[in-house]
């Protein structure tokens, strides 16, 4: 390189793209914020939420972890802590990916102490798309192209259900439900349907979320105690759709086994198009922001930690 030259700048989202092509050693992260809320005249802390939260999946990053368990068990087994650098794009990158659009979010500025950063810790239940085992159809035809489900639409509203081998499958480590879906035309989302082998049902249904043609939105959805309190959020090009959280049942049961899961959609006519793949159950880990340790034109690098952790075995015997 010339004398007084500037190196290049380092493209790395294209690093961390082919990191996760060829070696794995990339992935895709859930990026969420908690909402921030109002206070008082006396500076304490109120209900209203003045900022909704933020949660946006498939930001693409290389967790490099320096601790991934200590086994430090404190009280109810809860706090298992670990600790990684977690390598991002530069915020401009992240400010302009598809679901963050700071055209329409203009809360995402910067990523904050305590963001959390949302990883697939181990796949509990896989709904496979590559056959069409399992999954039904209404108002429509399914196939399979070996990487989706494919519904081809025979009338208006479809809804497709995928229903767990031998009637049900047990759940109980999961804490999130995943799935891309892609339709080629302005679909409606009207809900999606968990059902237990109890007979329970937990519902998510976005408010008026419209999903644009010919283009694969992710659902990254909580599945953990509390969620029906608490309610979440479907993010679509910066734009979010609160989703409210509704059980049929006044207590549900998370260590239920799963029997299904239903998609319920509007819009569409003969011969549209609906594909759905990624369907999973996975148990996350989560990683907290706690401090900035580089950040370049190229790169953001930052000190996280694992402050809290489910023990499976404690919750089995619970």
């Amino acid at each position: 390189m010339p004398v007084g030259q500037r190196a290049p700048t380092l493209n790395m989202s294209r690093v961390l793209r082919n990191l996760g092509y060829r070696t794995g050693q990339s992935r895709k992260l859930t990026y969420y914020r908690y909402p921030i809320y109002g206070r008082d005249n006396y500076g304490v802390e109120t209900t209203d939420v003045k900022i909704n939260e933020i949660l946006i999946p498939d930001v693409q990053a290389y967790v490099r972890t320096q601790t991934t368990k200590s086994f430090t068990i404190q009280k109810g087994g809860g706090n298992i802590v670990g600790a990684a650098n977690i390598y991002l794009p530069r915020l401009e990158t992240l400010k302009n990916y598809p679901n963050f659009d700071q055209n329409n979010n203009t809360n995402f500025n910067e990523i904050q102490g305590w963001d959390r950063l949302i990883t697939n810790y181990r796949s509990i239940l896989y709904a496979e798309t590559d056959e069409e085992t399992g999954w039904t159809t209404t108002n429509g035809v399914r196939t399979t192209d070996g990487e989706s489900i494919i519904n081809t639409l025979s009338g208006a509203n479809p809804v497709t259900t995928y229903t767990a081998p031998v009637s049900n499958v047990n759940i109980l480590e999961a804490d999130r439900l995943r799935m891309k879906i892609k339709p080629d035309f302005a679909m409606g989302l009207t809900s999606v349907k968990i059902t237990n082998a109890a007979g329970q049902t937990l519902t998510y249904t976005p408010t008026a979320l419209t999903v644009t043609a010919d283009n694969w939105l992710t659902l990254d959805l909580p599945y953990i105690t509390g969620t029906v309190a608490d309610n979440t959020s479907i993010y679509q090009a910066g734009v979010r759709y609160a989703t409210a959280v509704t059980s049929s049942v006044a207590n549900y049961n998370y260590e239920s086994n799963l029997t299904s899961i239903t998609i319920t959609s509007t819009g569409g006519a003969n011969t549209n198009t609906v594909y759905y793949k990624g369907v999973e159950f996975y148990k996350s880990v989560s990683w907290h922001v706690h401090s900035l340790k580089d950040m370049t034109d190229g790169y953001i690098i930052f000190n996280c930690v694992r402050t809290a952790g489910r023990d499976d075995a404690r919750r089995r015997a619970e």
